[in-house]
Order: C-alpha cells, then structure tokens, then sequence
C-alpha cells in the first residue's frame, strides 16, 4: 500500500511539474506530448521510489532525479542540453516553492512536524496530489496571461555558447542546486530545517533566476 501511494503521488506530482514546464516555455500541448509526460511520470516515479531506499542515496535522490529530467528531455523532447538545464531548474525550483509552502501552511493548521506530515504516506500522497494541482493552476495562469518563454529551439542542434547571459544562468543554477543538495546531506536527520532551508535557497534564486531568463528571452528575440 505504502508503494502504491508514493506512485500515485509522485505520478501526480511530475505531471503538474511537466506541465507547468512546457507551458512556460511554450511547447504546444499536444496528445502526444501529454501521452509522454503521462510514461514519463510514471517511470520518473518508480526511479524515486527505488532510490529513496538506499539510505546513502535518498536524501540527494530529488537532484539524482534533477540530472535524469535533463537528460529526458534531451532526448525524448529534443530540447537541447543547455535549455533542458534552465527548464528542468524551473521545474525543480517552483516544486520546492510551492510544495515548501502547502507543507507549511499544513503545518501550521494542523500544528504538527514538517517530518510528521511527510512520513505518513497518505498525508504526504495528499501534499504531492495538491502540488501538482497547484502547478496546474499556475501553468493556466501562465497560458491566459501569454506569459512564458520564447528561447527554446525546436532543434537540439543548435550551437550554444556559454558566455554573457547563458554563462550567469548556469552559475545560478549551478549554485542553487549545489547548495540545496549539502543542505540536504546537512539537515539528512532534520527533515523540517531541511524543508525550509531548501525552499528558501529556491525561494530567493527565483528572482535572480527569472530576472536573466526574461534577459535572455529579450537577447535571442534581438
């Protein structure tokens, strides 16, 4: 049963996340697209759940999984490394936010642990299933107010040099994930400091990230 509920929560999870991505950045939402983030998601569940059984690996098991999206969608979406790299820290730092927050918030109205909302399957089954909610909810704002990104090529042959703007928003990324993943390794026996420092490495990474994104946008529109 335990299993059976981290699948479906992670299912749901990785499919509101994929689908606030792609919305993001403009790719049209087709059937077969939403057929492949539905396999994906799936697959991406069953790598998470088997990793977090390794003590060793568990706790760095959310960036483990950062660096697989990557290569995802290098491959199956056709999205070059370089921009698969800026979509999935997208990704990966709008799920810290926004889960950040309805754990805390659950905390608060329920007046218990970060640790204990998330070690009981069904509660955090329930978190997950409202994080995708919310991204879906946020990917549908994206969409009606047109807002979104421009710069991702259809092609994964294009030629990107990692100068000016490409070269910061690698060292932000770079340095967000790297600090959140010792975070983790820090806090592995404190899940509720971990919970919020993460979230807020994320939380303020965002506006420096979204600053040169929107940048970068302008560039290649030039």
């Amino acid at each position: 049963m335990n299993y059976f509920l981290f699948i479906v929560g992670s299912t749901f999870e990785y499919i509101g996340t994929l689908l606030f991505l792609f919305t993001l950045f403009r790719f049209g939402l087709d059937r077969r697209l939403i057929i492949n983030v539905l396999l994906v998601s799936l697959l991406m569940s069953q790598a998470s759940y088997f990793s977090r059984l390794d003590p060793a690996v568990g706790d760095l098991s959310s960036y483990i999984q950062f660096i697989l999206f990557v290569l995802v969608l290098w491959i199956l979406f056709r999205v070059p490394i370089f921009h698969s790299i800026i979509m999935n820290f997208a990704g990966i730092a709008a799920l810290f936010t926004v889960q950040g927050l309805i754990i805390l918030v659950a905390s608060q109205v329920s007046d218990t642990s970060f640790s204990t909302i998330t070690s009981n399957h069904a509660t955090a089954t329930a978190v997950q299933i409202i994080t995708c909610l919310a991204n879906i909810a946020i990917a549908r704002t994206v969409y009606i107010k047109n807002w979104g990104f421009d710069f991702v090529p259809t092609s994964r042959r294009v030629y990107v040099e990692i100068r000016g703007t490409n070269a910061i928003l690698l060292a932000i990324i770079a340095f967000a994930i790297v600090l959140a993943a010792i975070l983790a390794v820090v806090f592995r026996n404190n899940y509720d400091e971990y919970v919020i420092a993460a979230s807020v490495v994320f939380l303020l990474t965002l506006p420096l990230f979204l600053y040169f994104t929107l940048r970068k946008d302008t560039e290649d529109a030039a």
